[in-house]
């Protein structure tokens, strides 16, 4: 079972080599889910500080890469069907 292990934002920002302003986009736009990939320090106030659980945004930005990925692989297998008849 995974025991997640909550960090600060700089030190998230500084595991993932990102910056913390990147760790707030991917907050904001949804990439890191949260209660899953972070969450508040203090849960109901909204200027609290942010927690990062590392494995989770791991596992969260490295779908999202494999998935980048395969639409590439995709998308050139469609361009070669079209010179190729």
């Amino acid at each position: 079972m995974h025991q997640p292990r909550w960090v600060p934002q700089r030190e998230a920002a500084f595991a993932l080599s990102t910056s913390e302003r990147t760790l707030s986009r991917m907050r904001n736009d949804g990439t890191l889910v949260q209660g899953i990939c972070w969450r508040r320090k203090v849960p109901h106030n909204r200027n609290s500080h942010i927690l990062y659980d590392l494995e989770k945004c791991i596992d969260e930005l490295s779908g999202q890469a494999r998935a980048a990925q395969l639409e590439t692989d995709l998308q050139q297998i469609n361009e070669k069907k079209e010179v190729y008849p």
